[in-house]
């Protein structure tokens, strides 16, 4: 077996709050370094300079978090101006091989950071080694003072990703109207970073999804925005929203995630591909157009079938892997696959020639623009809405406005009408945490026969010593923390921008860094 390569740095990170600040710091030395040893002959461009901040930003970033895992652990970091320019389209537009070498070189100049290893270039292979390192201790304890939270780490994903028809993600032209899509994505993102979405789980529970490859406890702080993914090499195909960690868990823990410590509603567009495809033909769609007259228990199936007769273009294969769906079973279902798909067929007559033509992927791109319709609505007025494709989550009360978004956003595109389902966190999961906590003392008067509404009327729980939900309150609690004092820096920062003298000094710095023309 072949030894395991250390990971490599994740472009995407970035440090705010005051680990950034003093990030910042080692800048400004590095400036200071190279004008004593007549390093630069004259300052760098704002565009340079740019490229520095955000590329040791995010190299301290890296150092920080990879120290956190392990002290000893190394990993690797690309140098050749090649892979730079190769991969252009995957990177942030500031992250710059100079930046990061340039940053790194003098880290390990100043005995801050140690280089374990050169990188190595592999004759046969399309990426060699990359150069590994590490951060010394004395780094570290100046960029952590203790007051490091887990929100001083961002994660920046480019907000429109195109595939090619192999799934490969590949360059495209910026223009106007990609542009324009990327900023409407930032909205979204903005809001979302805005605000706490969380799963109210026992954390014994939600460390038993590790089980199932979902590592909440990390996932809940790295992915918590989305970007669109088109394919087959053209905006035309594809728009879907991906990304944050609610596209992960499982289905049924969907009705326990919370924003804000507040309780949720699921709104999903029922059938909303059949009905899609019924209005392109202007024929009326069956009241379930996933009832073809099998048991109920199918239905799931069945509606995964459906959907890959309109999204797939030829033959398609027999569900057989359980991590992605329901799987076929001849015998419980009474026929083969070949008859299954001709059975639920038989209950479309009219949509035959629509089958097996790939038709489908055309109304991913309008069901994604429903959705970014429904999301900016309400993100423009800073209210935080979670989607997973054709259904919305939102805090409790906001179930008839939201209905009808999605209603008026579906009929604009297609000129139909379509039923919504509404799903509501169940009672059972209410009383369970509620005799849980009982359990605990915090309650002063519980008996398990009362309602869930008189155990309510005396909310007395002590969160912090509990192991099973303490947890969960203890992220909410920092993540108001955190923003208030986001908040409040932003406050400062636009007061120093507002300084008539400050800004004067430094338009004056900005002028005297641009070339004479």
């Amino acid at each position: 077996m072949a030894p395991k390569r250390p990971p490599l740095i994740d472009f995407s990170l970035s440090l705010t709050g005051e680990t950034a600040r003093r990030c910042s710091i080692f800048i400004e030395q590095m400036i200071e370094w190279e004008i004593s040893n007549e390093l630069r002959k004259r300052k760098r461009k704002p565009v340079d300079q740019k490229a520095l901040e955000v590329s040791a930003n995010m190299l301290c970033g890296n150092l920080v978090q990879f120290w956190n895992r392990d002290p000893k652990g190394t990993f690797g970091v690309l140098r050749g101006s090649e892979w730079y320019a190769e991969n252009r389209h995957q990177l942030r537009p500031e992250i710059t091989p100079k930046g990061v070498t340039g940053f790194l070189d003098f880290l390990v100049r100043k005995n801050l950071v140690e280089l374990v290893s050169e990188g190595k270039k592999h004759p046969d292979a399309k990426q060699g080694i990359p150069t590994q390192i590490r951060a010394k201790k004395g780094f570290i304890s100046f960029l952590n003072q203790g007051d490091i939270s887990p929100f001083d780490f961002q994660y920046h994903r480019n907000p429109i990703v195109l595939k090619s028809k192999d799934k490969t993600v590949i360059p495209y032209v910026r223009t106007d109207l990609t542009e324009a899509m990327a900023s409407l994505v930032n909205i979204i993102n903005r809001v979302l970073l805005n605000h706490w979405a969380d799963i109210e789980l026992p954390h014994s529970k939600l460390m038993a999804l590790r089980d199932k490859g979902v590592y909440l406890e990390k996932t809940l702080y790295s992915r918590r925005t989305v970007y669109r993914v088109f394919n087959n090499g053209t905006f035309d195909d594809g728009g879907r929203f991906y990304g944050p960690w609610w596209h992960s868990i499982p289905g049924e823990l969907r009705s326990l995630i919370t924003i804000n410590g507040e309780d949720t509603v699921e709104l999903d567009y029922s059938s909303m591909h059949p009905r899609m495809l019924y209005a392109y033909l202007r024929i009326e769609c069956p009241d379930d157009p996933y009832d073809v007259g099998l048991d109920p228990k199918h239905r799931d199936i069945v509606k995964k079938a459906f959907n890959a007769l309109i999204n797939a273009q030829g033959r398609i294969s027999k569900f057989s892997n359980p991590e992605k769906g329901p799987v076929f079973d001849a015998d419980e279902m009474g026929m083969t696959w070949s008859e299954f798909l001709n059975h639920i067929k038989s209950y479309h007559p009219k949509l035959k020639d629509h089958f097996s033509s790939g038709i489908g992927l055309k109304f991913q791109r309008i069901d994604s623009d429903i959705a970014e319709t429904t999301m900016l609505h309400f993100a423009k007025e800073n209210v935080p809405i979670l989607s997973i494709h054709d259904s919305f989550i939102m805090r409790n009360g906001y179930e008839e406005t939201l209905s009808k978004v999605m209603a008026d956003a579906f009929k604009a595109r297609t000129g139909s009408d379509i039923p919504i389902k509404v799903t509501r966190k169940p009672i059972k999961a209410r009383h369970d945490r509620i005799a849980y906590q009982a359990g605990q003392g915090a309650y002063k008067n519980y008996n398990p026969t009362d309602s869930l509404h008189e155990l309510n009327t005396d909310y007395d729980t002590r969160f912090s010593d509990d192991p099973e939900y303490g947890p969960y309150k203890k992220r909410l609690s920092e993540f108001f923390e955190y923003r208030s004092k986001s908040q409040s820096q932003v406050r400062r920062d636009l007061n120093e921008e507002q300084d008539p003298q400050k800004f004067a000094k430094l338009e004056l710095d900005r002028l005297k860094g641009e070339d004479p023309c």
